[in-house]
């Protein structure tokens, strides 16, 4: 039997999930997610502040030399070197401790004990076990990590080079053994995974070395580090897993197979976005977080999944829920006077209005009225092109009995409005986040405009420019484009009604709020021309979405992906979706119809493609121009088009050039909007 038995730790008693890299680059993330203020603004990345981190361990390593010790250091210095340097200003005193705590819970996190060592030391009994390990935490630290790890019991104490600035691969470490525990080398057994800091350095005193290489750990150990060489490499090894499990899951499971698949290619997309939306609510230090209706049902879903736990990097991540709430809904309450200058800010989102809809959207009981729009030439179930210049509709807002209801309704759906938030929000003055697909973020300015004193952070997959001036309560950002990048981007904008249908959810949308004693509800109206296409493709794509976060997830999370990074590969789904999605997806958009209250009035059937005689009128006959200007507008999607099922070939070619011409107009008209407001004022 020996005297003394020093194990190693990494490799040997311990073993990681991840690089070891990937524990300092874990801190990097969880410094910058709420420090950012303080940070240099050249070194605001997390890879930037790594690499940083790198530098001040090699200086501090040459440092240590230089005084007669090995290249040794102690995790607090590093930190507090490293704050030195990338931080503006300084920092907390407290802060490099607080940081080598987080660091420490990482590593409990992304460690696991060997499975093999307990039997593996069954071999080499000695009279008493002690970790010996090169590495930056204090002995105490380590201590911890191994009670953590249910492994205190086979070393009850040991050493860390950096308590005693001697190392195993330079020998002073095992010197330093002999002399603490007065004990010959050949009484000393010493297991670890490194050859040479602890085999033949070990050997070269005398110590009896044993070298411990499980072949199975081992080759995970080297595909894990290969993962942290590349974030491709990283991309592509879960893609891999993904597309492999979900085949097998959809043989097994009856899954609708298309959708599905589908649905793990794009997870990406969604998988960033949801990080991203973590990642600015920490930033922005927001109290809470609001999911909009309708799209924002999944965006929860996905979100809550990432995070069941509601902690992101080491940070609580501030509660989260959906808000069910529409343009419909938060209209009239947004309104200051029941003017048609105010009415009109709802008419530049889109150039028609219904009389019936408008009525809708105002709340107000168009039966009523039935005198007076007799009067004014106009007829329930007309359609105004150009709204905001219509003689008409104007005179009909200088109706006083008109204005005098419409002032009832604002005040109404107002105190409604503001007292369903306040259901949601009990304290006043919170910045709060809210989350939506896109693509102006309307109901955000709604929201804003009812509640003043509340600040609203919008959180969007793509933003357009804005038509509307921006309440002062209220900013934007967006994950994906903003139209004030390429063309590339914005042309990503052409596929957005497929995404609205991707992202949906069979609840409908939300007409009104009514209030039930001290409660208020919402109204909600569903369609069931809507919901065929959620129960036959979207649900089967979103349950394909969350099949593959259980894949990702774990991984971006142990290799310490930002939101940023996952971008790239989140825009080539979306782009993906735009000119290769799959036959089905395109048909099933096709065929479902488009419920839009507010403005156009009621559904939107995408199957009503204009005819050719309506083609070839169009230039001289303003009805056809504009069903077929209306029909381009609400689809804009082309390879919708190019896959669509019940036209003829030569049909198919003209309504496809129509739709490239459109669709280029609209993208020069983005980057006309973009150069205007570039230039200086």
């Amino acid at each position: 039997m020996y005297k003394i038995r020093t194990i190693d730790i990494w490799d040997t008693l311990l073993r990681r999930d991840c690089h070891p890299e990937c524990i300092k680059l874990a801190t990097c993330h969880h410094l910058l997610l709420t420090r950012l203020d303080q940070l240099q603004p050249a070194l605001q990345d997390q890879w930037l502040l790594y690499q940083v981190r790198i530098d001040t361990e090699r200086l501090l390593a040459e440092e240590s030399c230089a005084g007669g010790g090995d290249d040794e250091y102690e995790i607090t210095n590093v930190l507090s070197r490293w704050l030195d340097t990338v931080s503006v200003g300084g920092f907390d005193p407290t802060l490099p401790k607080a940081l080598a705590e987080y660091e420490l819970s990482v590593e409990m996190k992304r460690s696991y004990p060997d499975t093999g060592i307990v039997d593996f030391l069954q071999d080499y009994q000695a009279e008493r076990s002690a970790f010996l390990s090169d590495f930056y935490m204090d002995a105490e630290m380590l201590g911890r990590l191994l009670e953590a790890k249910g492994l205190k019991h086979l070393v009850s104490e040991g050493f860390s080079s950096c308590d005693v600035g001697l190392n195993k691969r330079s020998g002073g470490l095992f010197n330093h053994i002999h002399e603490k525990y007065e004990v010959a080398p050949e009484k000393h057994v010493h297991i670890g995974d490194n050859l040479w800091s602890d085999v033949e350095s070990a050997e070269r005193f005398g110590i009896k070395a044993i070298h411990y290489l499980p072949d199975a750990e081992h080759e995970l150990r080297l595909k894990r580090e290969h993962l942290f060489s590349s974030r491709n490499a990283l991309f592509k090894h879960v893609r891999d897993l993904c597309r492999s499990e979900a085949e097998l899951f959809t043989l097994d499971h009856n899954e609708t197979n298309s959708a599905f698949l589908l649905g793990v290619e794009a997870a990406p997309l969604f998988i960033g976005f949801a990080m991203w939306i973590a990642e600015q609510s920490l930033k922005h230090g927001l109290d809470r977080i609001f999911f909009l209706t309708r799209e924002g049902e999944f965006f929860h879903q996905v979100y809550s999944k990432i995070f069941p736990e509601n902690h992101h990097a080491g940070h609580t991540l501030p509660p989260s829920q959906v808000l069910p709430v529409s343009r419909l809904s938060t209209f009239v309450a947004s309104l200051d006077e029941p003017t048609f200058v105010e009415v009109s800010r709802a008419w530049s989102l889109f150039n028609q209005q219904s009389i019936s809809a408008l009525f809708l959207t105002l709340s107000l009981d168009i039966a009523e009225f039935s005198e007076t729009l007799d009067r004014l030439g106009l007829g329930v179930n007309d359609v105004i092109n150009n709204p905001s210049e219509s003689r008409q509709l104007e005179e009909l807002f200088n109706e006083v009995e008109f204005r005098d209801a419409l002032t009832r309704s604002i005040k109404r759906q107002k105190t409604l409005l503001h007292d369903f938030l306040c259901q949601s929000m009990p304290q006043k003055g919170e910045r709060v986040g809210v989350v939506d697909i896109g693509w102006r973020g309307t109901i955000q300015d709604n929201l804003a405009l009812v509640m003043p004193q509340t600040h609203f952070h919008g959180m969007y997959l793509g933003l357009r420019a804005f038509v509307n001036t921006q309440p002062a309560n209220v900013t934007k950002e967006a994950y994906g484009p903003n139209e004030s990048v390429s063309d590339e981007l914005n042309a990503l904008f052409e596929v957005f009604a497929a995404l609205e249908m991707l992202c949906s959810s069979p609840n409908g949308c939300v007409t009104g709020y009514q209030r039930n004693g001290e409660k208020i509800s919402p109204r909600r109206d569903i369609s069931t021309e809507e919901n065929i296409a959620f129960f036959r493709f979207t649900s089967h794509f979103q349950r394909g979405v969350l099949f593959a976060i259980e894949r990702w997830h774990p991984m971006l999370d142990a290799y310490v992906v930002s939101a940023h990074e996952l971008r790239e590969q989140g825009l080539k789904v979306w782009d993906g979706l735009r000119v290769s999605p799959p036959e089905s997806l395109a048909l099933i958009f096709m065929q479902t119809p488009q419920h839009d209250v507010f403005g156009f009035g009621d559904l939107f059937a995408r199957s009503q493609v204009p005819s050719l005689t309506t083609v070839a009128l169009s230039p001289f006959m303003k009805t056809k121009r504009r069903n077929l200007i209306e029909f381009v507008r609400r689809v804009q999607w082309t390879t919708a088009i190019d896959k669509m099922q019940g036209i003829g070939w030569f049909h198919r070619k003209v309504l496809l050039i129509i739709f490239r011409i459109a669709n280029e107009i609209k993208l020069l008209r983005m980057r006309a909007t973009h150069k205007r407001r570039q230039r200086p004022a």
